[in-house]
């Protein structure tokens, strides 16, 4: 028996050269997920709510960190994407720039719905 494919959120970022990549898997449970940190700037978090064979909505959201809390610059929602078995990086969201808002940094990210077999 084949194994089934399951969605599987990718997610590359750049922050003043620095590069990294993050997965977010499908969860029940939105208050669970937690952001990540991208070079003590900003903070994404990405709450993918689905289940293993499909994913129902994904919010994305940006913050920038200052001193004294995260504030947000960005939410974006998508209602019942499609996972793809070869996306491009950014086939989801295309190409993202924000900056923060006092000293102009720059994050630029892309994310894809990947079909993943286990």
């Amino acid at each position: 028996m084949a194994a089934q494919a399951v969605p599987l959120l990718k997610c590359h970022f750049e922050v003043n050269a620095s590069r990294s990549e993050h997965s977010f898997s499908p969860t029940h449970d939105p208050y669970a997920v937690r952001s990540v940190d991208l070079e003590n700037r900003f903070r994404f978090k990405a709450v993918v709510l689905g289940n293993d064979t499909q994913v129902d909505t994904i919010n994305l959201y940006v913050s920038y960190q200052t001193e004294r809390q995260p504030m947000v610059l960005q939410h974006v929602k998508f209602v019942a994407p499609v996972a793809l078995k070869q996306p491009t990086p950014d086939a989801l969201t295309g190409r993202v720039a924000l900056y923060s808002p006092f000293l102009g940094k720059e994050l630029l990210y892309g994310c894809a719905l990947h079909e993943v077999t286990p």
